[in-house]
């Protein structure tokens, strides 16, 4: 005869057992993610389809805005937990008050990979970056693009002002006015670039040799201390993603063309980028974005790299 007063104990057993397995303790955790369409949010939703936030004992509700302004609202407004978006963004967002730290990169230069740079059109005439000097490039003014589009610069040895910046904030009008030859010239991220190309663009210059964090995760820091643990789970199921995509990349083109803005012309010629181990952004990349947002008065001041980054 099983003994009566023995199946309280099992039951409490069971439950004990239970809250230790992965995927079960804290499983209410929900990380709200604000992400936006591009290719750098590719190991978010690969851990997300493959379960891997899950096994952590993360629920992970990706949000996706059609802008980073939409996005922002909504950070600001409360509605998110998370955040994915370019490092001088991010870091206006800190200024401004919000109560959010970058966690990891989420994208990082890389030698043989491009992730933005500037097509010049088919019938601009230019064929070198010299001929760049003078002429109008379509950017976004006060961004990550113009940023990038001066350290481009430098990087070629060209001055800054030498050249003419038509500020053309949605990317897909930049495009459109490039591959019409209404601008001779524009910043675009990939794969807009390989579809320019496709389309008889040529690219001048890319990212590919500036060697610095581009975008981030970052997370708001009330969310983070309900739960010292929160951090480091998601961070463990987010490299998980980052090895298999890095091990094979084209196993996961279904899930980029699915929550990107991919343009199905070029699916078969893009090569998805090699993303980056779980860090932080370099205390020198940190310090470059600031040093250009204060030279160009985008912001007055500096932030203290601790006030950035998560640091455990």
């Amino acid at each position: 005869m099983m003994c009566f007063f023995c199946r309280p104990l099992k039951f409490m057993m069971l439950l004990l057992t239970l809250s230790l397995m992965p995927g079960i303790v804290n499983a209410a955790d929900i990380l709200r993610m604000g992400v936006l369409p591009v290719v750098d949010t590719l190991p978010l939703w690969v851990g997300l389809a493959e379960k891997m936030f899950e096994q952590q004992g993360i629920t992970l509700k990706m949000i996706p805005f059609e802008s980073a302004l939409e996005r922002d609202a909504s950070l600001q407004a409360g509605n998110l937990d998370g955040y994915f978006g370019d490092v001088l963004n991010t870091i206006l967002l800190i200024r401004s008050g919000q109560k959010i730290k970058m966690i990891t990169t989420a994208y990082h230069t890389h030698p043989d990979f491009r992730m933005f740079g500037i097509a010049v059109s088919p019938e601009s005439g230019i064929k070198t970056r010299d001929e760049l000097q003078g002429k109008s490039i379509g950017i976004s003014r006060a961004t990550v693009i113009e940023y990038l589009l001066d350290r481009m610069l430098i990087q070629s040895k060209l001055k800054t002002n030498s050249v003419q910046r038509q500020d053309i904030k949605k990317i897909p009008i930049r495009l459109q006015m490039l591959l019409s030859n209404q601008i001779p010239a524009a910043l675009l991220p990939e794969p807009l670039l390989t579809l320019a190309e496709s389309k008889g663009a040529v690219i001048i210059l890319d990212d590919r040799s500036l060697n610095t964090a581009e975008t981030v995760l970052a997370v708001d820091m009330k969310w983070a201390s309900a739960d010292n643990s929160r951090i480091s789970r998601f961070l463990a199921a987010y490299q998980k993603a980052v090895t298999r995509i890095n091990q094979n990349p084209d196993d996961f083109k279904d899930i980029l063309v699915k929550h990107t803005r991919f343009p199905m012309p070029v699916k078969d010629q893009y090569r998805i980028p090699v993303f980056p181990n779980v860090s932080l952004p370099s205390a020198a990349d940190i310090a470059d974005v600031q040093d250009w947002m204060v030279e160009t008065g985008v912001t007055d001041s500096r932030l203290d790299y601790r006030q950035i980054v998560h640091q455990p």
